[in-house]
């Protein structure tokens, strides 16, 4: 939607903002779903580019033709799976180069670190019923954990 257009609802009385704004999502819900609407996308390119019909595809992944065409078109119920499977199949490459992609998302991590973490949460956590004061580990965040560190309040 461009500038004008905005404006224009505006002053027409409607509310404008983002999907996760009207759905009151967190960033987290709305980072998966542009991510599944953008795996859809980009499974019909790389069976395009893999000159595959949707039929030699779903062959490949054991599926169905028209389940093919519901990844390709978004279909909410397509899971995250079928979606990452399909991927692989149309391009072999896929699997390493996603490897690599969660290699370098590791990297600041160390498996010293992350080993201390997880044992400082099981021994520290109130949400595991052990003391009722929670710390974080040193050197890491609660966000690199996806753990939320409780206020000092909580039991």
């Amino acid at each position: 939607m461009n500038k004008a257009q905005r404006e224009r609802f505006q002053r027409a009385g409607w509310k404008v903002g983002t999907v996760g704004e009207f759905f009151d999502l967190t960033p987290a819900e709305e980072a998966l779903i542009e991510t599944k609407l953008r795996l859809g996308g980009l499974v019909r390119a790389l069976r395009e580019r893999s000159h595959l019909s949707q039929a030699d595809l779903a062959k490949r992944i054991g599926s169905s033709q028209p389940r093919v065409a519901k990844i390709e078109n978004h279909d909410p119920e397509v899971s995250l799976d079928l979606q990452m499977k399909a991927i692989f199949a149309s391009r072999p490459s896929a699997s390493r180069e996603l490897a690599t992609l969660i290699k370098k998302w590791e990297a600041p991590i160390s498996t010293g670190s992350l080993a201390h973490a997880r044992r400082s949460l099981k021994t520290r956590s109130p949400l595991l019923g052990r003391n009722s004061k929670a710390t974080k580990p040193k050197g890491l965040t609660a966000d690199r954990l996806n753990y939320k560190v409780p206020s000092s309040g909580a039991a």
